[in-house]
C-alpha cells in the first residue's frame, strides 16, 4: 500500500503556493498518495474535518496555519508530523508586536518538537540549528527547468490567446508579474512604473488581497492588463512572450526568479537578502521605485540586459524538483520507519 500523506498548506488561492504541488508530482510518481489541503480562515474547518478522518501515515504542516494546525492534530492522532517552513518570519512582521512574539513562539515551539522540519531559506535553517532542532533539512526552491526553457507548444499558443484577448500587444515589449498580489511583491510600485513606461505592456497574472487594485489599474492604464489566474501548466507559456519579469520580494529565493530564469528573461529584483544568494550578473537589482524601474526597462528594451538572462538561466538549471523530492522521499521514509503504529 502507498504511504499517504496530508500535507495542510495556507489558503492562498487555487493557482498560487506551487512548491507543495510540484513536490507532490515527483513523489506521486515514486508511489506516494499526497493530498494538499488548504487551512486558513474557514478552510481550518475543512482542515481538521479531513486530518481528523483521513486515516494518513503522515501529516505535513507549511507555515503558517498549515504548521499551527498540523502539530496538534498529529499529536492527538498519534500520527508522524513534518514542519515545513517555505516563508520566514518576517513576512508577518507587520503584524501587530504581541501578535507576532506569540506567534513567532509558537512555531519554534513546533518546529523544536516535529518529528523532521524543512527549511527552504538558509536564514530559518541557520536559526534552527542555532536553536537546537533536532535534523533540520534544508530543502530549496527549484523549477522544472525543461518545462519552462521549451515551453509546450500548446501552452504557448493557448497563452498567446489569452493575451490577445486581453488585449495586449505582442509586437511590444512585455513585463510580466506572475504569482500572489500582496505587499510584500512591491504591487503598487509595479503599477507606477508603468506609467512611466508607456512604450512597454505591463502584465499582470495571478490572484491575492491586491487583485482589485490591479484590475482597476487595468481598466485605468492603456499599457496595464490583467488576464486573471491560471493553472501552473500555462505559466511556460506566458512566459515565453514575456520580455523580462518583477520579482520585489526581500528573500533568498522567490520561486519565480527560478521560472523566470528557465525561462530565459531578464528577471528585476529588489536588493537585500537575494544578494547574499546571486550576483549583478545574474539579476537586475533596483529599488522598487516607479523611475528607477522604468530606466531598467529601458536598458532591457535596448538588449543591454541579455547576458544577465543567460547567466541566470544557468544557475537555475542546476537545481530541479527531483532533487527535492528525493529529500522529502527520504524524510518521510524515516518518520514512519521510527513511528509506532497508532
Amino acid at each position: 500500500m502507498s504511504m499517504r500523506v496530508l500535507w495542510l498548506r495556507p489558503s492562498t488561492g487555487e493557482n498560487i503556493s506551487v512548491r507543495r504541488e510540484r513536490i507532490a508530482e515527483k513523489l506521486e510518481k515514486r508511489g506516494f498518495k499526497v493530498d494538499i489541503q488548504d487551512s486558513s480562515g474557514l478552510d481550518a474547518l475543512s482542515a481538521i474535518w479531513t486530518t481528523v478522518i483521513g486515516n494518513y501515515d503522515i501529516i505535513a504542516g507549511n507555515v503558517r496555519m498549515g504548521l499551527f494546525i498540523g502539530y496538534p492534530l498529529a499529536r492527538i492522532l498519534r500520527k508522524p508530523f513534518l514542519g515545513d517552513v517555505s516563508d520566514t518570519l518576517s513576512d508577518i512582521k507587520n503584524l501587530p508586536s504581541p501578535l507576532f512574539r506569540l506567534l513567532a513562539a509558537y512555531e519554534w515551539f513546533i518546529l523544536e518538537r516535529a518529528d523532521a522540519s524543512v527549511f527552504v531559506y538558509q536564514s530559518s535553517y541557520q536559526e534552527a540549528k542555532k536553536r537546537g532542532v533536532e535534523t533540520p533539512v534544508k530543502l530549496p526552491n527549484a523549477v522544472d527547468y525543461e518545462m519552462f526553457s521549451s515551453p509546450n507548444p500548446e501552452a504557448v499558443r493557448e497563452s498567446k490567446m489569452i493575451l490577445k484577448d486581453t488585449g495586449v500587444d505582442l509586437e511590444k515589449p512585455m513585463a510580466v508579474y506572475i504569482g500572489i498580489f500582496t505587499n510584500n511583491y512591491q504591487i503598487v510600485d509595479i503599477l507606477r512604473a508603468s506609467k512611466k513606461s508607456p512604450e512597454w505592456e505591463f502584465v499582470f497574472i495571478g490572484e491575492g488581497k491586491l487583485a482589485d487594485t490591479v484590475e482597476t489599474a487595468s481598466d485605468d492604464q492603456e499599457n496595464v492588463y490583467y488576464p486573471g489566474s491560471f493553472e501552473y501548466h500555462l505559466m511556460p507559456g506566458f512566459l515565453s512572450h514575456a520580455d523580462a519579469g518583477f520579482c520585489f520580494k526581500n528573500a533568498e529565493q522567490p520561486l519565480k526568479l527560478k521560472e523566470y530564469g528557465a525561462a530565459g528573461i531578464p528577471a528585476i529584483a529588489q536588493p537585500g537578502e537575494l544578494q547574499r544568494f546571486y550576483n549583478d550578473n545574474e539579476l537586475i537589482f533596483v529599488e522598487p521605485d516607479p523611475t528607477a524601474i522604468s530606466e531598467v526597462l529601458t536598458d532591457i528594451s535596448e538588449g543591454k540586459m541579455s547576458e544577465t538572462a543567460e547567466n541566470l538561466r544557468k544557475k537555475v538549471k542546476q537545481h530541479s524538483w527531483d532533487n527535492i523530492a528525493d529529500g522529502y522521499e527520504s524524510l518521510f521514509n524515516e518518520m514512519t520507519g521510527d513511528y509506532p503504529e497508532s
